[in-house]
């Protein structure tokens, strides 16, 4: 009886120091996984992979350059994501919606000066783009710029004098023109 104890403890000990190790063992692995990710890219990783793939291999390509520029924003490098899209913009100079990505990315980098100086050269190149006028009045105007803004703003009006914001271009003007200083966007 007495040896029956001894080796039931001893099976006790070891069993417990097994059940130790496996779970110091299972532990190690999933501080390895939190702390290096598991050793896979992440999603947005193979996305800025692949888009860099793609500029490599059509590096004139504007929509490649556009991925590319997708890509950063998703990893929130923004700097990066304005270079790609000046990029994808300089290869379709007259596409409107290559400047939007544009501005949208030179906005959310608080770049309210760089997406003015890009609209003016979109419209320099377009003057028959009446979106690109509304949208450079109407960044001026936040930014204080009112000269800028009421020149926009009229230049809107005289290509598309029918389209649906023109009432709100005209009452912005009014209001420009009755305090000379205002640069809050109306309504």
């Amino acid at each position: 009886m007495l040896l029956d104890q001894k080796r039931t403890r001893r099976t006790v000990q070891v069993v417990a120091i097994l059940t130790s190790i496996a779970f110091g063992g299972v532990i190690i692995v999933v501080l390895g996984l939190v702390f290096f990710g598991g050793g896979s890219a992440s999603a947005e990783d193979q996305l800025l992979s692949d888009a860099k793939t793609r500029v490599q291999q059509e590096p004139r390509n504007p929509d490649a350059w556009e991925q590319l520029a997708s890509a950063y924003r998703a990893k929130d490098e923004l700097p990066q994501a304005v270079d790609a899209a000046e990029k994808a913009l300089s290869f379709a100079p007259n596409d409107f919606s290559r400047l939007q990505v544009l501005i949208s990315l030179q906005l959310d980098q608080g770049n309210s000066a760089g997406a003015i100086a890009a609209l003016s050269d979109f419209t320099v190149r377009n003057p028959k783009n009446a979106d690109a006028f509304l949208q450079l009045g109407q960044q001026a105007q936040e930014a204080g710029r009112t000269q800028l803004a009421r020149l926009s703003y009229e230049a809107f009006l005289r290509l598309a004098p029918d389209d649906s914001n023109a009432a709100a271009v005209r009452e912005r003007l009014s209001q420009l023109a009755g305090t000379g200083t205002q640069t809050a966007p109306a309504g």
